[in-house]
This record gives structure tokens, C-alpha cells and sequence, in this order.
């Protein structure tokens, strides 16, 4: 199963939702680090972070089935779990189930932006599943929603591209 475009930008912003380990002089592929991973995950298997990040890399490969393992561990392993592993398990269910806003789906999402009423990832699941299903109206709302919240890490010229895009769609 291949990502949409347009979903990518939904399921690369989970990268940005825990801090990422300090840069190396060694560039690592993604392989070399899911094997690290996995072996961390050996020896300390209550690592919520690791969960995470493995998640993330089975996010990378379309293994949807594996990331939502990694990410209900992430979760339940999380003293206090926040709105990202949320989203993300959302966006994970969400390209399971072939892009389709389950009632599970909904229910992480809801829970998410409970938690965080501008989080990046689960606003952008919203916003590429309106303009899915031809909802171009609430696509743009919701996109700008993102934009107005002025969080970093916002592929804000993307973001544009897309209302625009959906501006272009709905006919103004």
C-alpha cells in the first residue's frame, strides 16, 4: 500500500512530536536504526520513547499493523501520554483501514486534540481526510487552523499548497 501525497505531510509531522535523538557524524538508514531499536527494545522493553520512534520507522515503510503495536506500547508504557502518541495511533489506524476515518480513528484524534487543541498531526489527518472526501471547505479551515496556531516545524509553504489546492478544487 502506497501513501498518498497528500497524506504523507499527515504522517511526517509524527517525527516532530518527541525530541529527536542528538545528530551523529554517522548517517544511519533506516534498517541500521530499526535494528538499534530492536535491540534496545531487547533489553529494556518498557522504553516508551523507543516504541515510539520504531513506530515511526514502520510508519516510513507502510507497515501500518506494526507501527500501531509501537504505538499502543508507546502509550501504554507513558507515565503520562500526550497528544502525539495519540495522533499518531491515529494516523497509523487511519492508513490501515485505507484511509477511512473509522470511529476508532475519530476517538484517538478527539483524544489528541483534548490534549492539544493545534497538535500538527492530528489536525493534518483531519484536513487530508476532508479534502479526501471532497470536503474542501473544512480541508481549508482546518489547514488554516494550522497555520494560525504559528508552531514551528509547520511545512508552512506545503500547507499553503494545499489550500490553494483546495481552493482550486471547490471551484474559487
Amino acid at each position: 500500500m502506497l501513501v498518498c501525497g497528500m497524506s504523507w505531510l499527515v504522517w511526517s509531522q509524527i517525527r516532530t512530536e518527541l525530541p529527536q535523538p542528538a545528530e551523529t557524524p554517522v548517517v544511519k538508514n533506516g534498517e541500521t536504526m530499526m535494528n538499534e531499536l530492536q535491540q534496545a527494545l531487547r533489553g529494556d522493553p518498557n522504553n516508551g520513547k523507543n516504541w515510539f520512534h520504531l513506530g515511526q520507522l514502520y510508519m516510513q515503510r507502510n507497515e501500518f499493523d506494526a507501527a500501531i503495536t509501537c504505538f499502543d506500547y508507546s502509550i501504554r508504557l507513558s507515565e503520562l501520554p500526550y497528544a502525539g502518541q495519540y495522533a499518531a495511533i491515529a494516523t497509523a489506524k487511519y492508513f490501515s483501514e485505507s484511509q477511512t476515518m473509522t470511529p476508532e480513528v475519530q476517538r484517538f484524534i478527539d483524544k489528541a486534540l483534548h490534549m492539544d487543541e493545534f497538535n500538527d498531526t492530528a489536525l493534518l489527518l483531519v484536513a487530508s481526510d476532508h479534502f479526501l472526501t471532497s470536503d474542501y471547505d473544512s480541508a481549508i479551515t482546518v489547514w488554516t487552523k494550522i497555520l494560525d496556531s504559528n508552531r514551528p516545524g509547520i511545512d508552512r509553504a506545503n500547507i499553503i499548497e494545499k489550500i490553494n489546492q483546495a481552493k482550486s478544487m471547490a471551484g474559487r
